[in-house]
């Protein structure tokens, strides 16, 4: 049989919290706590006796038995039809570098949903597989795996058909990874720097923004955020807003002489830019 290395991939990024606890890698969500990816319209429960994650830089969410037992739950996604996917599921799956799983028999369809069993090999004690498929509607297709020890499998069944239960598919609320970024949360109580050193040449640029929308600048630079008669340049105080939902927005500085001046605002990747510079932006612990 063709062997194919496949991580279904579950797109949920997003490393800011905004108007729903969506995902957020590295975060440990305990049994009952509610697994969210508005980009694909998922929703799920974690079940009880197991915790899950999403690993840094992974985009597949991995749930595992409480206590330090053997035993794998992942969750992932794909933009394909369940007809579709059903042909990828006759291929070898590698789910670990070492653990790799194939199905037995061929997949079964009712409505929206496939399910199917698997052999495992590569394991150090004997394991079996088990995956369940959601088509949501919505372009959407959602895949669980269990992958569990032979000896505890009855039990961790039940557990995986609590999560599978738990799981409802609908339509996704954002677009894109930042659909939903809200400005004027994720600058609350930030410290944003820009810092360029070449030879005989240092620049830095630095904006501290409190929560009750006061802020003070230090601002060396001409054109990055300034120009050359710009009453922004050197240090400043006054008080701040922020606007704008999604990967642009906008930050608005008004000085103590009432002088102001708008920045704009987008995130990329990850990073900060403040028109088009790159900023990093660090938690302000300077504020009262």
């Amino acid at each position: 049989m063709k062997k194919i290395l496949v991580f279904i991939l579950l797109i949920v990024p997003g490393l800011y919290a905004q108007s729903q606890d969506r995902l957020k890698p590295g975060a440990i969500y305990d049994q009952g706590q509610e697994i969210f990816a508005p980009m694909v319209g998922y929703k799920g429960v974690v079940p009880n006796g197991w915790f899950g994650t999403l690993p840094q830089e992974e985009e597949v969410f991995l749930l595992i038995p409480n206590g330090n037992a053997n035993g794998y739950m992942f969750i992932s996604a794909r933009q394909v039809p369940i007809n579709q996917l059903k042909d990828s599921w006759m291929y070898d799956f590698s789910v670990t570098d070492e653990i790799v799983i194939s199905i037995k028999g061929e997949p079964k369809i009712s409505g929206n949903k496939m399910w199917a069993d698997f052999v495992v090999t590569g394991s150090r004690e004997p394991f079996v597989g088990y995956a369940e498929a959601i088509e949501g509607g919505y372009g959407w297709t959602v895949v669980m795996i269990l992958l569990s020890p032979v000896s505890k499998y009855e039990g961790y069944k039940n557990n995986f058909d609590q999560l599978v239960a738990s799981s409802v598919l609908q339509e996704p609320t954002i677009g894109s990874k930042y659909g939903d970024f809200n400005w004027a949360e994720f600058l609350k109580n930030k410290y944003l720097m820009s810092y360029l050193s070449e030879i005989q040449y240092k620049e830095q640029d630095e904006i501290w923004l409190c929560p009750d929308g006061t802020f003070r600048s230090k601002i060396k630079s001409k054109g990055r955020l300034v120009t050359e008669k710009s009453p922004y340049k050197g240090s400043r105080k006054g008080s701040w807003t922020a606007e704008g939902i999604g990967e642009i927005g906008k930050l608005n500085l008004i000085t103590s002489k009432d002088e102001s001046v708008t920045l704009q605002m987008e995130i990329k990747d990850d990073k900060i830019f403040i028109n088009g510079g790159r900023f990093f932006a660090l938690e302000n612990n300077q504020c009262k």
